[in-house]
């Protein structure tokens, strides 16, 4: 209540900026159409409209006015907050995630602070950070941080070779978990990791391709075929309508926008991160962390289907088409002047 109250009066009487309708015309299309065939609670629905264009409208300005070292550090204190958790508030699920509950959301809010820490001019400070937030992201025991975290990395030498000492300090953070006794994670899945470092240990491919995203999109497959003009209802794609069968959702933002509201809206999230990661290539010999960033959030996308009422992930994703946007108006701006 606080927070939305704060987002209405910052937005009165902050400088107004033109709105991210990209996201503004999403949210009428999917809404729209994953409306037409809902069948819950009509409350709940129109609560969850209200809140995603409240946010999108009003935490636009407060997205733009955010600076780089700003989100930077709002992130790390978020990722900090996973370490106290492992640390002191450790549990019999192994798996920990702070402010956030979900590990493998948690895993991504380190992939997001990972990829801004390449702002840091300062090389040794930035390996601090980086060192910081990849230790963050190992105790969420998340597949996907390490998959993406590697993608991360390999993207970063074609700005820097130098860079490949985030590889040194990964491993480095990978050898504290390990040999960490004291720590209590979930065995199998840090059983599996184990097995990748260990030379003395076949891989455990097993519990690392258990239950893999790839397994749940097919489950969902004839319900998103069946539904694909203008999708089968609101929420039907997160396990509470039973239409797959199967009691979790789709964990894939883009097959849930498929399958709820029809191929329009579908488009409509395609084109908007697939523009947001292209105009983050075009800047990457300036503005490198734009490009992680945009890679870090796909890959969000990819195995989540909790999209529309994530905040934190808006939040980032407004932040990021802001700074894009404003740095190719800037070029423009000086060919022009040429």
């Amino acid at each position: 209540m606080f927070l939305l109250a704060g987002s209405l009066l910052y937005f009165f009487i902050s400088k107004k900026s033109k709105p991210a309708f990209p996201f503004i015309i999403l949210g009428l299309c999917f809404f729209t159409f994953a409306g037409l065939n809902y069948s819950g609670i009509t409350d709940e629905f129109f609560k969850d409209v209200i809140r995603f264009f409240i946010f999108i409208i009003c935490f636009n300005q407060v997205s733009k006015d955010t600076t780089d070292k700003e989100l930077l550090i709002f992130l790390l204190i978020g990722a900090l907050s996973i370490t106290v958790n492992a640390l002191f508030f450790s549990n019999v699920f192994g798996r920990y995630s702070g402010f956030y509950i979900n590990p493998n959301k948690a895993g991504f809010i380190c992939l997001f602070g990972f990829a801004i820490s390449y702002i840091i001019n300062s090389y040794k400070l930035r390996l601090v950070i980086q060192f910081a937030f990849i230790i963050c992201g190992i105790f969420t025991l998340s597949r996907s941080f390490i998959l993406m975290l590697v993608l991360i990395n390999l993207a970063s030498l074609f700005a820097d070779k130098r860079n490949i000492q985030t590889f040194v300090v990964g491993s480095a953070a990978m050898i504290v978990i390990l040999t960490a006794s004291t720590l209590q994670l979930n065995k199998e899945r840090f059983s599996a990791l184990n097995s990748i470092f260990s030379s003395n240990e076949e891989v455990d491919t097993q519990t690392i391709t258990e239950g893999s995203r790839d397994e749940t999109w097919a489950m969902y497959s004839n319900v998103i075929f069946n539904n694909a003009i203008i999708g089968a209802g609101y929420k039907a794609m997160r396990g509470d309508s039973g239409l797959a069968g199967v009691e979790y959702g789709v964990h894939n933002t883009f097959l849930m926008v498929l399958g709820e509201a029809g191929i329009l809206a579908f488009l409509l999230i395609v084109i908007i991160y697939l523009a947001l990661f292209v105009r983050s290539l075009k800047l990457f010999s300036t503005n490198q962390e734009f490009t992680y960033l945009s890679m870090a959030l796909i890959g969000y996308l990819m195995v989540a289907h909790n999209y529309f009422d994530k905040y934190d992930v808006l939040f980032v994703s407004l932040w990021l088409y802001n700074k894009v946007r404003d740095q190719h108006k800037e070029d423009v701006s000086q060919i022009l002047a040429y």
